[in-house]
């Protein structure tokens, strides 16, 4: 009887959206839509839909729509159709969303852990206090939306800084053109919250999520600001990774129920004290399921110095791998395959090249791939639903990496104020980096509409060669190819993490109030090869608890 309710209730969401039109804005990333249909495929035995996010709107009524209509997960389906939204009106109309967040932070260890990297709810994890989202939607197919915030930056001048070193960072910081934050001050503490005092400056970039976009049943053409992913990893992906929560983009989607084109570009400005010139990152990438139980991705692209940009690298045809211009254009490429092996069992998998040395070649030139692979299980108890995953990956110490042009990426943490220099570093892929070797566990639990709650298990194995190391050594520089070679992790010296994280939400169902906290333990040490011996052991206990209510 329950079973029946619930498709008569998903009947009449579906007919009321099908006599409508659907909104066409971009859904975010922290949607729990991806979770529930992510769900839902494998439940069915379907390999998992479109691993380039976020979608729009009309690309996931597509996707829910690829679902079998009757089925033993109708509660389910019927909480992710209720998240699409749908015009009231096929004119002008507009709506401004508040929303509240408050945040706490608390750790045990501020001597050893007191920076960006240090903590693992981090600079583009944390809320602002508030946000005040203002959508204005012209038409069925155009909307623009913007937001304005008013929360804690990532830097106070309390904080202690280091000059960028004599090898810079990669391509995109010479020596002693920026800072890089060694000990932060809202990272340290003990204690701290998100709510603005007078030691914590604003934050001065936003919005940290807007668009304008023009959408319709098989397209969708996105300018704005937000996080992406290419790829279903759990652990990061290993081309563009969700980690960074402010990216500029323009995409532009075509999709069908099997077959899916996206071209990409991203815009980077230049930080540097040696105007080397800004960047765009262009990308096409292709997703298309030949079988019923596979669905594969393919994507080459190419990270451009813009001010050497050539028209023709705009063709969305044009196969970027022909172009020789090292000192102006880096390539990489990469394949996915989603497979399902049975109902609630999936397999996941990215390779990706960035440079690859024949037999022929000559050149001093280390080999940078990276590879990712994971498999999971998910099967339903209750009302609910368990998830248990294993993904292993390992990135090669020259992957992202090129001297004239690289995958690294920079932000400045104080804006407006030229003589305070702050920055944040960042892979574009994956986040934990070049020379990387990451084994993941996870065992996940969620009651649609109620609770998530989930449990992880992450070793992360790096080796010598960080952001802020030389990538050619002997001599050691950052001017010359790489030339250090894998298996991940190289050098003498191996950083060894262990993290166990538990994290749950709660979804209240009073004026969409969500409550969540997590908590992460973190043990550190550095293993020394030549002497098999163990050094700066270190740990720490984080804790975050927070509230969110949007108006």
């Amino acid at each position: 009887m329950k079973i029946r309710t619930s498709f008569i209730v998903l009947l009449i969401i579906s007919a009321s959206l099908l006599f409508g039109s659907y909104s066409p804005s971009q859904i975010p990333l922290d949607s729990p839509i991806y979770q529930e249909i992510d769900l839902l495929y494998r439940l069915h035995g379907i390999p998992l839909p479109s691993a380039s996010r976020p979608w729009n709107t009309n690309e996931a009524v597509q996707i829910l729509n690829m679902l079998p209509q009757q089925s033993p997960y109708q509660e389910l389906k019927e909480q992710a159709w209720q998240r699409i939204q749908t015009n009231q009106t096929e004119g002008f109309s507009s709506k401004v969303t508040p929303t509240l967040a408050l945040e706490a932070y608390t750790h045990t260890n501020s001597t050893d852990f007191k920076t960006f990297d240090d903590w693992i709810y981090s600079y583009d994890e944390r809320q602002p206090l508030f946000d005040l989202t203002v959508s204005l939607q012209f038409s069925k197919s155009f909307l623009f939306e913007t937001s304005l915030q008013a929360g804690v930056g990532g830097y106070t001048e309390k904080d202690s800084e280091t000059t960028v070193g004599a090898y810079g960072i990669g391509a995109i910081l010479n020596p002693g053109s920026a800072k890089l934050v060694t000990s932060a001050y809202l990272y340290r503490r003990i204690f701290n919250t998100n709510i603005p005092t007078a030691d914590k400056a604003l934050e001065a970039d936003f919005p940290r999520h807007s668009q304008l976009t023009y959408a319709g049943p098989w397209y969708a053409i996105s300018l704005g600001r937000g996080p992406l992913s290419w790829g279903q990893g759990s652990s990061g992906n290993l081309v563009i990774g969700s980690h960074i929560s402010n990216h500029t983009s323009l995409s532009a989607s075509f999709f069908s129920p099997n077959t899916k084109v996206q071209l990409l570009y991203l815009f980077f400005p230049d930080l540097s004290t040696s105007n080397a010139g800004s960047r765009i990152f262009l990308g096409h990438r292709i997703e298309f399921r030949p079988l019923g139980w596979a669905r594969f991705s393919i994507s080459e692209n190419i990270m451009a110095n813009a001010d050497h940009l050539s028209p023709q690298y705009l063709d969305p045809t044009y196969i970027y791998h022909n172009i020789f211009d090292a000192d102006n254009v880096n390539a990489i490429a990469s394949i996915e395959a989603d497979i399902s092996l049975a109902k609630g069992l999936s397999l996941h998998g990215q390779f990706a090249l960035d440079q690859l040395q024949l037999s022929s070649e000559g050149a001093d030139v280390a080999d940078a791939v990276a590879y990712l692979a994971g498999v999971t299980y998910s099967w339903s108890q209750d009302k609910g639903y368990w998830t248990a995953l294993a993904e292993v990956v390992s990135v090669d110490p020259a992957m992202y990496r090129r001297e004239k042009v690289d995958f690294l990426v920079a932000r400045d943490l104080m804006k407006h104020q030229a003589h305070l220099q702050p920055m944040i570093i960042d892979y574009l892929g994956y986040s934990y980096g070049s020379d990387s070797q990451v084994l993941q566990t996870k065992l996940s639990y969620y009651s649609p509409g109620l609770f998530s709650a989930e449990g992880s298990v992450t070793i992360h194995r790096q080796g010598e060669l960080t952001y802020d190391a030389p990538h050619h050594e002997n001599p050691d520089s950052n001017t010359d190819s790489p030339n250090i070679s894998g298996p991940s992790p190289s050098g003498d010296s191996v950083t060894e993490r262990l993290i166990v994280g538990l994290k749950g939400t709660y979804y209240t169902g009073w004026r969409n109030l969500v409550l969540y906290a997590q908590a992460n333990w973190i043990g550190r040490r550095i293993y020394h090869r030549p002497t098999k011996t163990y050094a700066d052991e270190a740990s720490d206990l984080q804790l975050v608890m927070g509230m969110k209510i949007r108006f």
